[in-house]
């Protein structure tokens, strides 16, 4: 009879020992959810371009298109629960609201209903986990900052009355910047401008990356030779800049003028500054 007892208690144990072994991260300070949860799905990863919704959601020709979103970058800690039935989506989603604000957090958007767009983009679409598709007017969001992290909540009733919570944190997170994203992607990219700003964004990643460049300068001109040596002033500028005042190798890069020669690159831009990755 022990034997018995033993042989179907144990499973439950090692059910619920991996299911707290594979959470990959806390939650925030002050957040806390409910003992009667239990954890549905739980995955980390590393995210670049991250969508994270500041308004409703709809799906046009099968592109998704939301009124106002941000891309981030960071460590996206994705987790669902599953919530008993006798729980109210909208009152889950105000406890967590108001457990946030207590933490001096800041509600960037929420939305409630049908208000928010359809729930089957939110579930398949955004969040990856069809157990969130439930009803359209049973359904809450709010978009939120915390400390270092942005969070993405979601409540939701399916059609078979389940209910279902779920949060995405993405720690230490940062707006993610379209042209050092096309670099890493591409191999290259054509610089927005040369301000400051632009400069210490380039320095900040190719002293994290340690990876060689060449900056390449083009100027729009009839004279080739003056073209040129115009693009290679504005090329050596910029190197100029990396090194002085950014700190970054002068063994990390190369600088090169090419005038017009590649006049495509430039656009409607007079002149331009492109960054190869070599």
């Amino acid at each position: 009879m022990i034997r018995l007892v033993l042989l179907r208690v144990l499973p439950l144990f090692l059910f619920s020992s991996m299911a707290f072994a594979n959470e990959a991260a806390p939650l925030p300070k002050g957040i806390i959810i409910d003992q009667s949860a239990e954890l549905d799905k739980q995955t980390a990863q590393t995210v670049r371009n991250y969508r994270f919704p500041l308004g409703a959601v709809v799906k046009i020709n099968r592109d998704v298109r939301i009124d106002k979103e941000q891309q981030l970058s960071g460590q996206l800690t994705r987790t669902t629960w599953e919530m008993p039935k006798s729980f109210d989506p909208n009152e889950l989603l105000q406890r967590l609201r108001d457990q946030v604000i207590s933490q001096k957090g800041e509600i960037l958007f929420e939305c409630e209903g049908r208000d928010c767009g359809t729930s089957n983009i939110w579930a398949n679409d955004l969040f990856n986990n069809a157990d969130l598709y439930g009803r359209d007017d049973y359904q809450r969001y709010f978009a939120a900052e915390l400390d270092d992290q942005y969070l993405a909540a979601y409540a939701v009733r399916r059609g078979n009355r389940r209910v279902y919570l779920h949060l995405d944190q993405i720690t230490e997170a940062e707006q993610a910047v379209p042209w050092l994203e096309l670099l890493v992607d591409r191999g290259w990219v054509k610089l927005p401008d040369t301000d400051e700003p632009t400069l210490k964004l380039l320095a900040d990643h190719l002293q994290k990356n340690s990876s060689p460049i060449r900056i390449v300068g083009h100027q729009q001109g009839i004279d080739q030779g003056i073209a040129e040596q115009e693009s290679k002033r504005l090329a050596e500028r910029v190197a100029s800049y990396l090194v002085d005042r950014a700190g970054v190798r002068v063994d990390q890069f190369e600088a090169h003028g090419l005038g017009a020669l590649a006049p495509s690159v430039l656009g409607a831009d007079q002149s331009a500054l492109v960054v190869i990755a070599k």
